[in-house]
């Protein structure tokens, strides 16, 4: 946070309503929080991130829209002091590796208190990171197990871009659709596609969704 701020601006990023407005009511019982704008899918929020530009975003980690990697990813560009917080139902191990390899600052399940992830806001907007129990849980395993995420996986072959396709064609989504909602041409969701399948050995679309199924890129 900005030494100069006397609040922790904060965007809150999920597709249930109701969760949105909890947390932002949640959070801003606190005065030193300040919820600056919340947004239903990630195509949004990237808008509202660059034009508000948050100390922290607080991203569902299924969301429409944009995935909550790539606006990570594109954090240094838009907003290069907005920290990311992941808020997901989920702690297996490859979306735990994706954030690691993201540099997301925070991740917390959606089963911790208002107050967690209060603490998980003032936490990374300072410059630290945070993770709720379970998760730092499995990072410890990881680590004992001698570097899970320091392993090679299929996934490591994509770039971002692919993985944004990937997800987007998961998802159920035409290439014309991927491409409005990635603000891409059809022509650079096609090329993409036809990469994906050459580094992953795919032959056929309804192979890639299995696989992202399979790598629980997508649920």
């Amino acid at each position: 946070m900005n030494p100069a701020h006397t609040h922790i601006s904060v965007i809150l990023v999920d597709d249930h309503a109701l969760l949105r407005e909890t947390l932002a009511a949640a959070l801003g019982l606190d005065p030193s929080v300040r919820v600056v704008a919340t947004a239903p899918d990630g195509t949004t929020a990237l808008k509202l991130i660059a034009q508000h530009q948050p100390d922290v975003v607080i991203l569902d980690i299924d969301m429409p829209g944009r995935t909550c990697f790539d606006i990570a990813q594109s954090l240094q560009a838009i907003s290069p002091k907005t920290r990311a917080l992941l808020l997901s139902g989920h702690s297996e191990d490859s979306r735990i590796q994706q954030a690691i390899r993201t540099n997301v600052q925070g991740y917390l399940t959606k089963h911790v208190r208002p107050e967690e992830v209060l603490r998980a806001v003032k936490s990374v907007a300072s410059g630290n990171r945070y993770f709720s129990q379970q998760i730092a849980e499995r990072l410890s395993a990881a680590d004992a197990r001698t570097g899970l995420f320091d392993q090679a996986t299929p996934l490591d072959a994509l770039s971002t871009r692919e993985r944004e396709v990937l997800v987007q064609l998961a998802r159920g989504l035409s290439i014309k659709q991927a491409a409005a909602v990635l603000n891409v041409s059809r022509k650079t969701v096609d090329n993409h596609t036809q990469r994906l399948m050459a580094k992953l050995d795919i032959h056929s679309r309804s192979e890639l969704v299995l696989f992202a199924f399979r790598e629980k890129l997508v649920s």
